[in-house]
């Protein structure tokens, strides 16, 4: 199964495009670290409970709630998370033109995209930090590479 969640940094594409055909088309180091850089943010949505856009996750519903209390009356986990299988499985992989951040677990497009009994929990998409981290590491690299170091 594959969930793919677009976005792009249309001010970027010029230059982006200069650099791919000045390094031969291979970009990968770069995004590498982009890739890196969205696995790290989309991490750390598990601990914030926000979406790309900043909203906060809904609230999990009583019966949820009911389900993950055990015996003990402890609740174990959290929104997204029971035993950190979804979490644990989130990784970042980069080619010579793209970057991406995925899951390889079919229930994360339910908790993406929402049901009619349940709220969407957006876990992949840019952020406006994840934006201005990309332009940031691309100017550090774009630094180096023109200053030859």
């Amino acid at each position: 199964m594959r969930l793919t969640v677009n976005s792009t940094l249309p001010e970027l594409q010029a230059h982006l495009n200069t650099l791919y055909a000045r390094l031969n088309g291979d970009l990968s180091e770069p995004l590498n670290a982009v890739a890196g850089l969205l696995e790290n943010s989309t991490r750390k949505r598990f601990e914030t409970k926000t979406a790309p856009d900043g909203s906060k996750w809904a609230q999990l519903s009583l019966w949820t709630l009911y389900a993950k209390t055990g015996k003990n009356g402890k609740t174990r986990g959290s929104i997204l998370v029971d035993r950190g299988d979804l979490l644990r499985s989130i990784t970042s992989h980069a080619t010579e033109s793209m970057a991406e951040v995925g899951t390889d677990r079919v229930y994360a497009r339910y908790l993406q995209t929402g049901t009619a009994k349940m709220p969407a929990r957006e876990i992949f998409g840019l952020s406006d930090q994840d934006r201005a981290d990309i332009r940031d590491e691309l100017h550090d690299w774009l630094q180096t590479i023109w200053s030859g170091k």
